[in-house]
């Protein structure tokens, strides 16, 4: 394996274009660095980069290349230095330090994947309440009221505050509170099979 392919392997274009300033957005869009863009038209993927708007793409090397006017193997040192991938263009690369590399990246995504999962559940939770409170609103003073709409009432500003929570505190904070985000997990599937959408 060359020394491009294991900064290409170690490294994603995501992670790399935030390190460098670009303000990634969901979906791993992003305002173009290349030309004057006023809303995201940057597609960043794990191993290459788009825009729709100036049809700039490449992968990770080529991104540091045109962001810094780097040659490409100062892209690459650029890169080595920057995320400590441990490799020397110089010399072989030192194989533990690259698996030790590789292992962190793997625990970090699969932590980014694992948050993204917590705030998916809450949303959908949240929202799913939101929705009963709305629907299921007694019409009249003397309508029969709703399970849902009870339920709604009394969960939706709980649901709310841990919403907002987990948008506010950092990866570690947001660990702490997986066991209330399983909890609400099984709530929300439990009342999925009772009353549905």
């Amino acid at each position: 394996m060359t020394i491009f392919e294991e900064v290409k392997e170690l490294v994603d274009v995501p992670t790399a274009a935030r390190h460098y300033g670009v303000e990634v957005h969901r979906s791993n869009m992003a305002n173009c660095p290349f030309h004057h863009d006023r809303t995201p038209s940057m597609k960043l993927y794990d191993d290459h980069y788009y825009c729709f708007g100036c049809q700039a793409h490449g992968d990770v090397i080529r991104l540091v290349q045109e962001l810094f006017g780097l040659a490409p193997i100062e892209a690459v040192k650029q890169l080595s230095n920057d995320f400590s991938l441990g490799l020397d263009v110089d010399k072989p690369p030192d194989m533990t330090a690259v698996n030790r590399r590789r292992q962190e990246i793997v625990k970090q995504k699969a932590e980014q994947a694992n948050i993204e999962r917590m705030y998916d559940i809450l949303l959908r939770y949240y929202t799913l309440l939101d929705k009963y409170k709305i629907r299921f609103a007694p019409k009249a003073p003397d309508d029969e009221i709703d399970g849902r709409y009870v339920y709604a009432v009394h969960h939706i500003e709980y649901a709310w505050y841990l919403l907002e929570t987990f948008n506010r505190t950092d990866v570690v904070q947001q660990q702490e509170i997986k066991t209330e985000v399983d909890r609400i997990e099984r709530e929300y599937k439990r009342i999925l099979d009772e009353w549905g959408e």
